[in-house]
């Protein structure tokens, strides 16, 4: 089985933010006047049954190939980045996460949870304790940017990748399925 990995990136310059990502890891934007908003694109086969009306869009959390994208890091030489541009605004928020965080917490807690927020480390932090709460079933990660004027941001004073606490039960590796990765 060939093993690759995910990624979401995000390079902000004055109010532009270009996100970029492989795989099913994801960039949020939050914007108070307009609510969250996914930016960018699963690459993963239950996001094309999405796309293509075969499942509703919470069966991604269910369905049994949840864990199959077909777009990842490692596995070719040479891969389709997808890119995407955002124009920012004073107080919008930016949230890159894994699978881990959006799978464990949903669009409506991610919300909540960056729409009271102040502080991009607690932001971050407060993501990561809710995703281990919903059962921290993956490596949990997110960066919390937080744009505090026109033409400036702040990057999250802490980016928060999960290692093993001692309070959380972690699965069992040798039952738990990998995640896979299938070609196009």
């Amino acid at each position: 089985m060939e093993m690759g990995t995910t990624i979401t990136a995000a390079l902000v310059v004055d109010r532009t933010a270009i996100v970029a990502n492989v795989g099913d890891s994801r960039t949020y934007l939050y914007r108070e006047s307009e609510g969250l908003r996914k930016v960018t694109k699963d690459h993963s086969l239950v996001a094309y049954l999405v796309e293509n009306g075969i499942i509703q869009a919470e069966d991604i959390y269910i369905h049994p190939q949840r864990n199959q994208i077909y777009r990842s890091l490692g596995i070719k030489p040479m891969i389709q980045v997808d890119v995407f541009t955002e124009q920012l605004q004073p107080k919008d928020t930016l949230l890159l996460c894994s699978d881990g965080l959006w799978e464990m917490v949903r669009d409506p807690v991610i919300q909540q949870i960056l729409r009271q927020g102040t502080n991009p480390s607690r932001m971050g932090q407060s993501l990561i304790d809710a995703a281990l709460e919903g059962g921290g079933a993956d490596n949990i990660s997110a960066i919390v940017v937080q744009v505090t004027q026109a033409g400036r941001s702040t990057a999250a004073v802490g980016i928060h990748l999960l290692a093993k606490p001692a309070t959380v039960e972690m699965p069992d590796l040798q039952r738990s399925e990998p995640k896979q990765s299938w070609q196009e």
